[in-house]
């Protein structure tokens, strides 16, 4: 018993050691703030001098010094040039205190530079395996500032085998540390409790006056936008006046998209029907995605391996995705390392056996029925930039001296497999690394110039745009779109967007708005794909779009305004004494409706056409030739014809001999509204924001004639 108790107290007494005036400042600061309770444990030293004397430092120089004027005292500063990866610089201190897995844990670090525009990684990673507990690149400024860092352990560590530390090489750049902590709460909260502090609310270029604004919109109106001209010409083939015209954008060229599983749709093993509805329809209106790609289902392995659904199956997907009118992307036909591709392809195999095998199943996927050659477009080659085990295994030998030779191949037997879809070489080094000096951007460039040189048929560029906790600013994106535009010429899509979950709700809706937008302006891009929408299908678990519970998220509100509210045409009027209608609309699929019947007879017919150009329709012998009767005698008018919270109605003839009747009905013929007003009033207004979003019919009634406007109500 007696030795029990000792052991007892000596446990106890490893975590009674009083801790420093930092650490209980530190921990009151938590608690008042975030309304935190005391931590079950400090997974590094209580005290900053254990802190200290256990942090490990690598590559460049290191110089202790002690801080004034903030609550820490003991600080370093870690002096270090740029090298090929920022982790060839590093500074980190491995756990002192176990972690169980389940474990709600808070890196702290204080951080400054005298160096402009510095960045560190802030991360906890297994030391054997490199397994990222935490992984947030930051930019540091020239004042101290705390960052906080939480995570929720997905595996146990005994004391050591944890580090937690900075990755520091993205540049030469002087870094100051201090205050570095580790907090374990265990399961006294719940993660979403934990603060995120990374200093990351704003991004170069987030500021509503922000010079490329203008130019974007400029763009957008130029290179998005077309005119659409109508005529009618009535039964006598003369001009149709005053005739009530729709144009009701269904889909957008441009495509917006997301990456698929495809058991999760199409009643797949793994089905689920909000998942499907919410790929057809994202805001209750009927507007979907138009364009996805499969996540995994194409990649080698799991095309062979039936990851998540047969090959027939896919088959059947693919042509349930076309008969929504929904486009596919092809992902992909290569990813040139050993830890992306079937197993037996290795170190161990022969060159000549990975060429072989991999021809046999290009041939494969590419001519199997209904799935290769039904791709928009396809990703020949996945990140080549990093992955360069094929390339190694194969330099040196016979008629490879570098080994990319192999690319050229791979592109031209796609190429002759299937002429339809555009190849793509994708790859994550330029957008979303953009604003690291450590970026692969150059060489990245020398792949493509490689390849063109050697008659590579590239035809697309997929910049993927997975954005860390302080993402690229806007206006080096588009320096970086301009620059591969201007080199190559060849047309691009972000092909797999989404943004670290630690960057703040409203800043993740802000660069939602704003990376769409310079995308859709640049004349480069064809469209813009999420890698997944819904929380409980996303492999960070932050997709832009859905919680978990299907919520709409602040980053899905900016995504469905500016795509299907901004960027999205509907618009109605009446022919002139020439019979045509002129409008200006986003490039897309629209129906025309040209109606002849409301009130004044006549006929309608309705046509759907794809606006790319500037586009002319000609309706002939449609309406009759007394159609603008009614009209000439009520000039009935209703301002505007797509509206939200008001509906003016006007109308000419005020020499009637008694009352008008104004009645609003809806598509059933329910009365929604309805006024009677003396002939001489000439004008009302109905206040609409109450209706329902839809279509309705304004009539005006006089003597048993009746003259009807289509309006449309938008919210």
């Amino acid at each position: 018993m007696l030795k029990n108790t000792l052991f007892l107290l000596l446990l106890c007494s490893r975590f009674l050691t009083a801790q420093d005036t930092y650490h209980t400042g530190l921990d009151n600061l938590l608690q008042t703030t975030y309304s935190l309770p005391a931590p079950v444990q400090w997974t590094l030293p209580n005290t900053e001098t254990a802190t200290l004397a256990g942090s490990v430092n690598y590559g460049g120089t290191t110089a202790s010094f002690t801080a004034t004027g903030q609550p820490f005292t003991q600080a370093r500063r870690r002096d270090v040039v740029q090298q090929t990866n920022p982790w060839d610089a590093g500074h980190l201190y491995p756990n002192t205190g176990a972690i169980s897995a389940g474990d709600k844990c808070l890196i702290i670090f204080w951080l400054r530079s005298i160096t402009p525009n510095a960045k560190v990684s802030i991360f906890a990673e297994n030391n054997v395996t490199y397994f990222k507990e935490v992984f947030s690149t930051v930019n540091v400024g020239n004042e101290w500032k705390m960052f906080a860092v939480p995570f929720e352990s997905q595996a146990a560590y005994a004391a050591g085998a944890l580090n937690i530390g900075l990755h520091l090489a993205f540049m030469n750049q002087s870094i100051e540390i201090g205050g570095a902590a580790c907090l374990n709460y265990k399961n006294t909260v719940f993660y979403t409790q934990l603060p995120v502090l990374l200093n990351n609310d704003t991004y170069p270029g987030q500021e509503p006056d922000a010079a490329w604004r203008a130019d974007a919109q400029q763009s957008i109106e130029q290179i998005r936008q077309a005119n659409l001209t109508v005529k009618v010409f009535d039964a006598n083939g003369q001009p149709a006046p005053n005739v009530n015209v729709w144009a009701e954008m269904q889909q957008h060229e441009f495509k917006f998209g997301t990456a698929v599983i495809s058991n999760k749709f199409n009643g797949g093993s793994a089905y689920d029907a909000t998942y499907e509805q919410k790929l057809l329809d994202l805001d209750g209106l009927g507007h979907g995605f138009n364009e996805v790609v499969f996540e995994n289902d194409l990649k080698w392995p799991g095309w062979e391996q039936h990851w998540y659904s047969s090959q027939a199956e896919i088959a059947d997907d693919v042509q349930w995705l076309h008969d929504h009118g929904i486009s596919i992307r092809g992902h992909n036909l290569a990813w040139p390392g050993w830890a992306y591709s079937p197993g037996d392809i290795n170190a161990n195999a022969s060159p000549s056996y990975i060429k072989n095998r991999m021809r046999a199943h290009i041939e494969d996927i590419l001519t199997y029925p209904g799935v290769g050659n039904e791709m928009t477009d396809w990703d020949v080659l996945n990140e080549i930039t990093t992955n360069n085990d094929y390339a190694n295994h194969f330099a040196g030998t016979p008629g490879y001296i570098t080994g990319r030779e192999l690319y050229p191949e791979i592109f031209k037997q796609a190429d002759s497999l299937a002429p339809g879809p555009k190849l793509y070489l994708n790859d994550y080094v330029a957008i979303e690394q953009g604003d690291s000096p450590t970026n692969g951007i150059a060489t990245w460039r020398s792949r493509i110039d490689e390849l063109l040189a050697a008659g590579a048929p590239v035809e697309g560029l997929g910049f993927q745009g997975h954005f860390s906790a302080s993402p690229t600013g806007i206006p080096r994106v588009k320096e970086i779109y301009d620059e591969f535009w201007n080199a190559y010429g060849l047309e691009a899509k972000v092909t797999e967007y989404d943004i670290d979950k630690l960057v703040p709700a409203q800043t993740q809706a802000d660069y939602m708005r704003d990376i769409l937008t310079i995308t859709f302006a640049h004349p480069s891009m064809k469209g813009f794909l999420m890698w997944g929408f819904w929380d409980g299908a996303h492999w960070t678990h932050n997709a832009p779009i859905f919680n978990e519970d299907w919520s709409l998220k602040p980053g899905g509100e900016a995504f469905i305004d500016q795509v299907f509210n901004q960027w999205w045409t509907n618009a109605a009027g009446f022919t002139d004494n020439n019979g045509a209608l002129e409008m200006r609309g986003f490039k897309g699929l629209y129906k025309i409706t040209v109606d002849c019947s409301d009130g004044i007879g006549g006929g309608q017919e309705v046509r759907y056409v794809r606006l790319l150009n500037d586009t002319t329709l000609v309706f002939n012998n449609l309406c009759s030739v007394n159609t603008t009767e009614l009209q000439a005698f009520f000039k009935l008018r209703v301002i505007p014809t797509v509206a939200s919270d008001a509906v003016n109605v006007s109308w000419e003839n005020a020499a009637l001999p008694s009352d008008i009747t104004l009645r609003v009905t809806d598509v059933p013929g329910k009365t929604v509204a309805e006024q009677k007003l003396p002939t001489t009033a000439g004008q009302y207004t109905f206040q609409s924001a109450s209706w329902p979003a839809g279509t309705y019919f304004v009539s005006l009634e006089h003597a048993g004639r009746q003259q009807t406007v289509r309006v449309m109500i938008q919210r």
